[in-house]
């Protein structure tokens, strides 16, 4: 019994002082090593720095938009060819991809309209203004001939007028003279009646040529009024046919259907000859051969208040690599740039505004037409400010559009130092 006492005395003294070195030993295995927590340490604050870098790092604002790349001057961009008039399809003259000069024919069509039907309608119209001229113009020479005639009577009655006034000078010196020999005797009373007779003949002559005069005057006047009459009305039946002439000769031509630009033929209506075509109807497409080239984006209305032109823009076409930092332009690869030329100043009906952007003529040329098509999808963004990285993400955050600068007129500051000068 006295062993087993001292065995078990002696285990818990041997367990009471073991039990501080296993204490310590496992504390010290699980301590974290000196370098783990100086590594630690370096990498925290090295996350700090960036997160503080990327705080203040500059960044550029800018507005994204999507389009297509299209011409800058009107006249350069594809061109619909569209039919005329209504008619048959009588035979194409091109294939699609085949290079036409302006003025070459693509097509034939032939009227289906009943009033041109006949195919000697322009003959036969030709004809009929010649006619009607013919018949007018004998028209306004026979009124023509009728003034001829009252200015002819007009003259007769003025010289039967002056023959008038001298038969009654006459008569009215030979009826004093027979007074005045009646009165002294020297001729019978009935010599003096027979002048007296003639005298008042003389007079009744005077007034009736008078009055044919004027009767000649008025047929003057009524001969001019018809004439000009026959000649307006002439003038009116020769333009009438005149127009007809020039709508019937036009409308055969317009069954010509003509290349209006040099290009090529980039597509053909399913048409074929024999069918039948509506007037407005499309019949071909014509890409015209120019090197003026620009990109059509749209955006927003919102973004567009931003945007003004000659504001500097990166560009990404499709079909050609390139890695685009919307922040950083600078480390961008594979744009190209563009200057902002034109915003519409109204929009498309959905609340986009239309944006040409054209080369920059400043930094690499855009790829040769042969690769870069008209049509082809591209990206575009349009640099606004440079402002830090942490101030962009707060604006992003709170819904806040972008900083757009204020631009100072000069004179108006100078306006302002002249005024504060005065008030001193």
């Amino acid at each position: 019994m006295i062993r087993k006492e001292n065995r078990s005395s002696t285990s818990d003294f041997e367990l009471k002082h073991s039990i501080p070195h296993y204490y310590t030993t496992a504390m010290r295995l699980a301590r974290i090593p000196k370098t783990a927590r100086t590594f630690a340490l370096s990498v925290y604050v090295l996350l700090v720095l960036i997160v503080l870098g990327l705080i203040f790092i500059p960044w550029q604002q800018n507005v994204i938009g999507s389009g297509t790349v299209t011409s800058f001057v009107p006249n350069a961009r594809p061109q619909s060819i569209d039919a005329q008039i209504d008619g048959r399809i009588v035979k194409w003259f091109v294939n699609e991809g085949a290079p036409v000069a302006a003025g070459d024919t693509i097509a034939v069509l032939r009227d289906i309209d009943t009033k041109f039907l006949d195919t000697n309608f322009v003959e036969k119209n030709a004809i009929i203004r010649e006619n009607t001229a013919k018949e007018q113009e004998l028209s306004v020479i026979a009124a023509e001939q009728k003034v001829i005639q009252a200015r002819q009577k007009h003259l007769s009655a003025i010289a039967q007028r002056e023959n008038t006034k001298v038969g009654t000078a006459t008569a009215r010196i030979q009826y004093n003279r027979a007074l005045a020999l009646e009165s002294e005797g020297l001729i019978p009373r009935k010599d003096l009646e027979l002048s007296l007779l003639k005298y008042q003949k003389a007079i009744s002559d005077s007034i009736k040529a008078e009055a044919e005069l004027s009767i000649a005057l008025r047929t003057i006047y009524a001969a001019e009024a018809e004439r000009n009459a026959k000649e307006r009305k002439a003038n009116a039946i020769i333009a009438k046919a005149e127009l007809e002439f020039g709508n019937v000769s036009q409308r055969k031509n317009a069954g010509v259907v003509i290349a209006p630009i040099d290009g090529t033929v980039v597509r053909i209506s399913q048409a074929g000859p024999g069918q039948t075509v509506k007037k407005g109807s499309q019949l071909a497409i014509i890409a015209p051969e120019t090197d003026d080239i620009a990109a059509e984006i749209m955006v927003g209305s919102l973004d567009a208040a931003l945007i003004s032109p000659g504001r500097p823009a990166r560009m990404q076409f499709a079909g050609f690599p390139a890695i685009q930092f919307s922040g950083w332009p600078d480390m961008s690869l594979g744009t190209f740039g563009g200057t902002v030329a034109v915003i519409d100043a109204v929009d498309d009906g959905t609340g986009r505004y239309r944006v040409l952007i054209v080369p920059d003529q400043n930094d690499r040329a855009w790829p040769d037409r042969t690769f870069l098509r008209q049509g082809t999808e591209v990206t575009g963004w349009v640099l606004l400010n440079e402002v830090p990285l942490g101030y962009e993400f707060w604006r992003i955050m709170n819904g806040f559009p972008p900083i757009v600068p204020v631009k100072t007129n000069p004179k108006s500051h100078k306006d302002a130092k002249k005024t504060t000068k005065g008030e001193k």
